[in-house]
């Protein structure tokens, strides 16, 4: 059967700032959520494939009418020709900014005494990533991957990579974010609903916090004019709905039972835009293109997915 998770998108525009980093929904507006439902797996993955392509192919339509296509597609011509340092290794502790990377042995296993991580729908999964008729790459795009924004003594939090929420920037508030506005939402988490997190790279930025070194956390009121303007690039910031979130100690003991590979990862990897050119088949999932980086190391994980690339 399917497996989908439920996005709480505002129905109006996000205003005012946290201290957190993140954009807070005012009170009023959490009362007017609309419930966008997003399929993680089907059946028919040709249909799967299909309403990508469909959302892929809308955006690429506002990025005409923004008169943006071309610059875009110039841009993502440069990047691949810059060929990025995408850089990623294994790490013994956790901390802000190193990305979580689902291992399959806890994630697929139908067997709850074997799944050290409680409750999945943190994730949008509502049970084990396991079927029959599940085709190795539907299983990885199933595995989540997050990058940690906070660690620490009373807990830690994270965001989801590449968990589409089928909206748009535009979709939020033409006023706040128009500059940005054939930028995806994606889903950070199924925390704080009512909160948009920015990522980006850039350091000088008001109101902005260090993740990690490369990626800062909020700022947005001050980019947004550097954006309008050209100043600073879209594609370095990365725009989440939600957060990911553990209680005090509850990510070292999901740690500690093998349940995520701890990576130390380039910003690089983390603001490639794998939305534009997409093809069906192509890209890999981000779960499966983090693990091909790391070769040897990670084989054996690989060929939980993947048993006949062994």
């Amino acid at each position: 059967g399917k497996i989908m998770i439920v996005v709480l998108i505002s129905a109006c525009a996000v205003a005012a700032y946290r201290a957190s980093g993140s954009l807070q929904a005012p009170s009023w507006l959490s009362r007017r959520r609309a419930h966008i439902p997003i399929v993680l797996s089907a059946p028919d993955e040709d249909a799967q494939a299909g309403d990508a392509g469909e959302i892929d192919a809308f955006r690429a339509q506002l990025m005409r009418q923004f008169g943006m296509g071309d610059a875009v597609d110039e841009a993502a011509a440069a990047e691949a020709a810059a060929a990025p340092d995408e850089r990623v290794d294994l790490a013994e502790e956790p901390a802000a900014g190193m990305l979580l990377v689902a291992n399959p042995q806890k994630f697929c296993s139908r067997n709850p005494f074997a799944r050290p991580v409680r409750n999945l729908q943190r994730f949008g999964l509502q049970g084990p990533v396991s079927g029959d008729n599940m085709s190795p790459d539907l299983k990885a795009q199933m595995l989540p991957v997050l990058v940690l924004t906070e660690h620490g003594e009373e807990g830690s939090k994270a965001l989801l990579l590449e968990r589409r929420t089928g909206a748009l920037m535009g979709d939020i508030s033409m006023e706040d974010f128009g500059c940005v506005a054939v930028s995806p939402l994606w889903l950070g988490g199924t925390g704080r609903q009512s909160s948009l997190y920015v990522l980006h790279t850039y350091e000088a930025i008001a109101g902005a916090q260090l993740v990690s070194d490369g990626m800062w956390l909020g700022g947005w009121d001050a980019a947004r004019p550097k954006v309008a303007d050209s100043s600073l690039a879209e594609g370095r910031f990365k725009f989440f709905l939600g957060v990911t979130e553990w209680e005090r100690g509850q990510l070292q003991q999901e740690i500690d039972s093998g349940a995520w590979l701890l990576l130390t990862c380039s910003p690089e990897l983390l603001f490639k835009d794998r939305v534009i050119g997409w093809r069906p088949g192509k890209p890999k999932p981000v779960w499966t293109e983090i693990l091909q980086l790391l070769g040897e190391k990670c084989a054996t994980y690989l060929s939980e997915v993947y048993p006949e690339d062994r």
